[in-house]
């Protein structure tokens, strides 16, 4: 049953049910109780609408799998009216949503935000390296990620939590590496921003460089430096 969840195969809705189910009974066969509950309430959604006394109204299901089927009910009815993360609409909204983010913070951070298309945040990539005092990537880590979560965008921030916003020259590297993997994988790099306090945030967008390194690192540059080379 796991095999099929991950590779993608259609899963009948009893199937979903029993798989879910596991939670509840571990090491128990719920294939029965699975078709129970489709029996009375003849859908998934009506499954996880019914409250907990009808639901242990049913065979075999108890106070355990009654209150994780209505747990699992709630989570899906506030899913459904949750937009995302946050919604970044403006270059504005990215930078109130970095000092949300980087605000307090006393040890060096990295962040990633993977941005779908309209600007919702699908996912939060965190960095640290609390004993050597800087966050760091990797390349390969962040190519996994993009080829995972298949993002239209993503948002660079990190913090310097002891000095002013200025890019270090390993920040400029890690920025055109940033830029190069978008490329490759036709994403869009909004920004590469560096926090230092709320009244001193660099931005290579605001400051006119992001368009320079996103043209250096573009697929075509990165050909025709291939060609030059060769």
């Amino acid at each position: 049953m796991y095999a099929k969840l991950d590779s993608g195969e259609n899963l009948y809705d009893h199937e979903i049910l029993e798989i879910l189910l596991f939670n509840a009974f571990p090491r128990v066969n719920t294939n029965p109780i699975a078709h129970a509950l489709l029996e009375r309430f003849c859908s998934l959604a009506e499954i996880f609408k019914a409250d907990a006394e009808e639901l242990k109204s049913v065979d075999g299901v108890g106070d355990a799998a009654a209150y994780y089927l209505r747990c699992v009910g709630l989570c899906a009815e506030r899913a459904g009216r949750i937009e995302g993360v946050a919604k970044l609409k403006s270059y504005g909204d990215c930078r109130q949503f970095v000092k949300l983010r980087m605000r307090g913070r006393e040890e060096e951070f990295l962040e990633m935000y993977y941005i779908e298309a309209g600007g919702r945040i699908k996912r939060v990539f965190t960095y640290t390296d609390s004993d050597a005092n800087r966050a760091s990537a990797s390349f390969d880590g962040v190519v996994r990620n993009i080829a995972l979560v298949k993002p239209k965008g993503l948002l660079i921030a990190h913090n310097h939590p002891s000095g002013g916003s200025a890019p270090s020259g390993n920040d400029e590297i890690f920025t055109r590496e940033m830029a190069m993997i978008c490329a490759m994988n036709n994403v869009r790099l909004w920004d590469h921003m560096i926090y230092a306090s709320d009244d001193d945030i660099f931005s290579y967008n605001d400051c006119g460089k992001l368009d320079a390194i996103r043209e250096d690192c573009s697929l075509n540059s990165v050909i025709k430096w291939i060609k030059s080379s060769n």
